[in-house]
């Protein structure tokens, strides 16, 4: 493929993904994409927030150029819906769900702090999944499947390792926080593999 992406068709192609999954009983994620569809105001933030994403991955002239883009874009929101994640799938309660919070917060009020950071996770995981998508059914490209799913796991262990030793929890006493710059490594490593591929 050697003309480069156009906006208008990003936009309709993750439009579409977004509908369909939605409506698809099988997929794991279909009850946030409903969410997303029921919420006109919400739908309506991510579409604008998406289509600026779209933007910068447009803008170089160059398919490859525009390539690279996709592939960190998507990283950064893989990065970006990671926190929410982590508290929904180590089930975070109470006084450590307040402390997880402020981790990335602060001193904020918390109860709007965690509205916010749920709006940030819908975002980033509609745009990642269109994302993803586009690079694997639209584009074609080899780095949107093994080496993605790789980049994820990699990153995914040093995220909740790192979420594990600040919070002290029960998981992180049966794991060495020493490991914490090896998985680091890994994940940079798969990052740059995953960018820099032909």
């Amino acid at each position: 493929m050697a003309r480069g992406m156009r906006l208008d068709r990003l936009m309709w192609v993750s439009h579409s993904h977004v509908q369909a999954t939605a409506r698809d009983e099988s997929h794991a994620q279909q009850i946030v994409a409903l969410r997303l569809m029921q919420h006109p105001g919400s739908y309506s933030e991510w579409e604008h927030r998406h289509s600026q994403l779209m933007q910068q991955v447009c803008r170089p002239k160059k398919f490859r150029a525009q390539l690279v883009r996709m592939r960190a874009t998507t990283l950064r929101l893989i990065h970006r819906r990671a926190v929410f994640e982590y508290l929904r799938d180590r089930k975070i309660t109470g006084a450590t769900r307040h402390r997880y919070i402020a981790l990335f917060y602060g001193p904020r009020d918390y109860v709007n702090s965690l509205v916010i950071e749920h709006g940030h996770y819908t975002r980033s995981w509609a745009s990642a999944s269109c994302s993803q998508f586009i690079g694997q059914e639209v584009l074609r490209d080899p780095a949107f499947a093994a080496p993605l799913a790789e980049y994820e796991q990699w990153f995914g262990e040093y995220f909740r390792m790192f979420c594990d030793v600040q919070l002290a929890t029960a998981a992180a006493e049966s794991c060495d926080a020493a490991l914490l710059p090896f998985l680091k490594e890994r994940a940079e490593q798969a990052r740059e593999r995953l960018v820099r591929m032909r």
